[in-house]
């Protein structure tokens, strides 16, 4: 994709100026650089989707449950906020 070259603009004395070449394409390609095919402009039609495949051979393969939740960060943060809560009142309580 070249950009179009547009007319030259003449110098202040009316003399004007030798045509330039075509302006350079604005992607350099570097040694080394895969040139990428076009991309389609539309999605395929379900006709022309492949189905789906899926893994064969495990006819009994039965998944396992899910894992149980997770309460650690609950427990950790709940007994974090309490200790400060209760270093607060004895604090207040012996200043006070």
């Amino acid at each position: 994709m070249s950009q179009p070259s547009y007319p030259s603009v003449a110098g202040s004395q009316g003399v004007s100026a030798v045509p330039s070449a075509p302006a350079a394409p604005t992607q350099v390609i570097r040694p080394g650089q895969v040139q990428l095919p076009p991309q389609p402009q539309h999605a395929p039609s379900p006709a022309q989707q492949q189905p789906a495949q899926y893994a064969t051979g495990f006819p009994n393969y039965v998944s396992p449950p899910p894992s149980p939740k997770n309460y650690t960060g609950l427990v950790v943060g709940t007994v974090a906020c309490l200790v400060v809560v209760l270093f607060a009142v004895v604090g207040f309580v012996l200043v006070s």
